[in-house]
């Protein structure tokens, strides 16, 4: 005990020392130094076109950053020359992420414009009580799944098909009691697309569900409805079927519905095995799969191969990243392989591709070298799947990408949706602690195996088939359109 706290109390002093001495240079020419020397990207982004540009630009950062002490001065100034890579797996990483906040003035102008209803919570109870035989099943009292918001439902006035969403009690002088946090417009039974409103009146909208006594606000909220007391209530399949985030939902006799997490999710890969081996009979007797990785970030590669499968109709293919061989890459790859050693999961699966990646580096030093391919065996006789659809919306991007790349390579795979995020050029992600104020500076050791012939960054992946913002209900254009297909 005493070791522990005699390094947290040094680390505490040298944090302290650190921050009184630090100047937002130091950090700029520390982040520098990593992405010119290690970058995977660095010929590719700076050429003989954008060269005098770049160069103007690093030495009008690098000057003013002499003088910036601030740590939010310091961060949106030097991202400024990380906007110029346009690559975002290259980013500084501070430890609270910092916002540009709009003017008061600008979030009172969005105030006015949301809905003041004159109801509170007894009022409404009241209003509920007296019109409970004319009331649709979603006029009501519901409260979040986290008990942070208690809210009232009602019908529109002038719009039968609008119901609005709004406080019961006072959270501040800004939220009164009456305030719409939400708008519901029905679009079709237990169905609605909903403009939901933030803590700055800046708004969302999304794709609302209604199940029984739930309220499922797709990527935001779930509510419960508290009054009038429910006719229905959700069961335990419907918790794991239907109102789950990530989940496997039988839509009708041929579709199956599966929404992946994101694959950042903490042990994502036995998070899906374990969904796909709990919902093995559904998934075996769907002939249409519909496989949703809108607003998927990507992350960890392991995470979707459980579902291969049920995807591929011969072997699928991992192709190997081309790694930049530089002598602090190496030492970053040696530092993983270390850290993944007493962890028997990420070791199995991590550690012959980045041996064979050291070996070949430490060979090759100043140039590129290509990591290993892997192959997936796909052979299930009693797997029966016809089509699957990938949904993909501008928010799909990095490992997300390079899901729907190597589903392709099966001829059941059909893309939905609008084009991706642009985000799988550039791999390999690490990072390095900078010297001052505790963040981190992060780019990729490698690029695909597509580059220079099939860029996707900042364009993204085209779908198969474009669905437009128009459409309101994107999984039940998917299903209709794979029903005209057989």
């Amino acid at each position: 005990m005493k070791t522990y706290f005699l390094a947290i109390s040094l680390m505490i002093s040298q944090l302290g020392f650190s921050q009184q001495e630090c100047k937002c240079s130091q950090n700029f020419d520390f982040a520098y130094q990593k992405i010119k020397d290690n970058y995977a990207g660095w010929d590719d982004k700076i050429t003989a076109k954008n060269q005098t540009e770049f160069e103007k630009l690093t030495q009008e950062i690098k000057t003013k950053a002499q003088g910036i002490t601030d740590e939010k001065e310091c961060y949106f100034h030097i991202k400024k020359w990380f906007d110029f890579f346009k690559d975002g797996h290259l980013f500084v990483t501070p430890i609270t992420p910092y916002s540009i906040e709009d003017a008061p003035g600008v979030v009172a102008a969005r105030a006015a414009k949301v809905t003041q209803l004159s109801f509170n919570e007894v009022s409404f109870t009241e209003y509920l009580k007296q019109n409970n035989d004319k009331l649709q099943s979603v006029e009501g009292i519901w409260e979040s799944d986290d008990k942070a918001y208690k809210l009232g439902v009602v019908k529109d006035k002038n719009n039968p098909k609008l119901f609005v969403g709004f406080l019961l009690n006072d959270r501040n002088a800004a939220w009164k009691a009456g305030k719409a946090k939400f708008e519901m417009l029905q679009i079709a039974p237990q169905k609605y697309i909903t403009t939901y409103y933030y803590a700055d009146f800046s708004s969302e909208k999304n794709f609302t569900r209604e199940v029984k006594n739930f309220l499922v606000i797709e990527n935001i909220y779930k509510f419960n409805k508290l009054f009038p007391i429910p006719k229905e209530e959700v069961n335990n399949d419907d918790l794991l079927h239907k109102i789950a985030d990530y989940r496997i939902e039988k839509l009708d006799a041929e579709t199956a519905l599966i929404v992946l997490p994101p694959f950042t999710l903490p042990n994502a890969p036995e998070f899906v095995q374990e969904l796909v081996q709990k919902n093995e009979e559904i998934l075996k007797t769907s002939a249409n799969l519909i496989i949703d990785i809108r607003n998927n970030p990507g992350g960890d590669d392991a995470a979707f191969t459980p579902l291969f499968p049920y995807i591929g109709t011969a072997p699928i293919v991992r192709k190997g990243g081309v790694f930049r061989a530089t002598d602090e890459n190496i030492i970053s790859i040696k530092h993983e392989l270390e850290a993944i050693e007493d962890f028997p999961i990420y070791k199995e699966r991590l550690a012959p591709k980045l041996q064979t990646v050291l070996q070949k580096m430490e060979a090759n030093k100043g140039k590129f070298v290509t990591g290993p391919d892997k192959e997936f065996s796909v052979s299930n006789p009693s797997i029966t799947t016809k089509k699957v659809a990938l949904l993909v919306n501008k928010n799909t991007a990095s490992t997300a990408e390079q899901f729907i790349f190597e589903a392709k390579q099966s001829p059941k795979t059909i893309v939905f949706g609008e084009n991706t995020k642009g985000l799988a050029d550039y791999i390999e992600v690490r990072d390095w602690g900078l010297p001052c104020y505790g963040w981190r500076v992060a780019f990729s050791l490698a690029k695909s195996h597509r580059l220079p012939q099939k860029p996707i960054d900042n364009v993204g992946i085209t779908p198969d088939v474009k669905i437009t913002e128009a459409e309101t209900d994107w999984v039940e254009f998917v299903r209709n359109h794979l029903k005209k297909l057989q």
